[in-house]
């Protein structure tokens, strides 16, 4: 079976501090303003979470907002960045890097 996660860390974790706390995908999904289906996706890798619903989950896990926002930057590299060769993958990440260390001497 093919893997169909698009986005690679945000889903497995939000799933695991929901799991830990014995909360429902259902329950989540109601707070969030979403719907089951779309929440299971989410938690799956399917789906992206909005980045407005970090707030929210970092709320109700008491948990790092910058750290799960930190998580949710690295899912959108690594959906972009997926399919291409590793040393290009590698490469573009060090480029960006670079970028930003030059903004930051602006």
């Amino acid at each position: 079976m093919k893997d169909k996660r698009i986005y690679g860390m945000f889903g497995p974790k939000i799933k695991a501090m929901r799991m830990e706390r014995g909360l429902r995908q259902r329950h989540l999904a109601e707070l969030l303003g979403t719907d089951m289906p779309m929440y299971s996706k989410m938690e799956l890798g399917a789906r992206r979470v909005r980045r407005d619903m970090i707030p929210k989950l970092a709320e109700l896990y008491k948990v790092n907002e910058h750290e799960l926002t930190t998580l949710w930057l690295a899912d959108a590299v690594y959906a972009t960045l997926k399919s291409e060769e590793k040393t290009l993958q590698l490469d573009a990440i060090d480029l960006a890097k670079e970028y930003f260390k030059a903004d930051e001497s602006l």
